[in-house]
């Protein structure tokens, strides 16, 4: 029996340090700033760089050809930077529409550290400075890839957009969590939960999800657990062999300025 006792004291302490660890380094097994900022020019894109008064870089931004285009808010992964999406960039600016790719607190051109909440303050800034450009909601569209679906989905529950494309999203970081750690208390543990699913209940604006068949970072289950709690109009693209990161090369493109075209022509954007 005493064996017994201290085999099972040494397992508490063993999982009660895990516990302690994993909330403590948590930020750190969710979000993965590349190690360098490439401007532009880096990139070969044709976009501005906005800075703050610090000189951090806020975001990238081309402005609409006519007042009849959409401007895209682009938000890219956790692993990615405000540059990773240049060739979606370049293929919304060829035919037209602005582009505003929001950058996120502690990644590459920008200090402090990311948080759900610096992440989502940076976006509303950068709606805000749409506003201020005498850009009109009804022309503003959210596009979010990955962890930056879920940056689009808090963002739309304070400002809902004209269009909002969710590319490989997740319901809630919490649901990824538990399950990959299914002996963990992460209801308890977790700071940044990205409840998606919270972020657009009660919303109408559409939404256009597409997710790859072969996506072994954010499973298709999590992106139509999102998709099919979603009460307003929405449209899905399930792409077959689809990964992570290639669904625009894949037929994502096509989706994506096929509905962005709508809004052009002065109909306004729907599935």
């Amino acid at each position: 029996m005493k064996m017994l006792i201290w085999i099972f004291g040494i397992l508490a302490v063993i999982y009660i340090g895990l516990v302690l660890f994993i909330y403590g380094a948590q930020r750190k097994l969710l979000y993965f700033p590349p190690a360098v900022y490439l401007s532009p020019q880096d990139v070969n894109v044709a976009m501005e760089e906005w800075r703050d008064a610090d000189g951090d870089v806020v975001a990238w931004w081309s402005p609409p050809a006519t007042e009849r285009h959409s401007v895209v808010m682009v938000f890219h992964g956790n692993g990615s930077a405000i540059y990773s999406n240049y060739d979606i960039f370049r293929d919304l600016i060829e035919v037209g529409h602005g582009v505003l790719s929001v950058g996120y607190p502690g990644y590459p051109g920008q200090s402090g550290s990311p948080t759900q909440q610096g992440l989502v303050d940076a976006a509303k800034a950068q709606y805000e400075a749409l506003l201020a450009r005498n850009i009109t909601p009804d022309r503003i569209v959210f596009y979010g890839t990955s962890l930056g679906s879920g940056v689009a989905a808090q963002l739309s529950h304070s400002y809902e957009p004209a269009l909002l494309f969710v590319d490989a999203p997740f319901n809630s970081t919490l649901d990824m969590a538990k399950m990959t750690m299914r002996f963990l208390p992460v209801g308890l543990l977790m700071k940044d939960t990205f409840r998606s699913d919270l972020a657009l209940q009660g919303k109408t604006f559409p939404l256009i999800w597409t997710h790859g068949t072969a996506d072994k970072v954010v499973p298709l289950s999590q992106g139509q657990r999102l998709y099919d709690g979603y009460q307003g109009p929405k449209e899905a693209h399930i792409i077959k062999g689809g990964d992570h990161i290639n669904l625009w090369a894949l037929g994502g493109r096509e989706i994506v300025l096929r509905h962005l075209a709508v809004t052009a022509e002065g109909e306004g954007p729907r599935p």
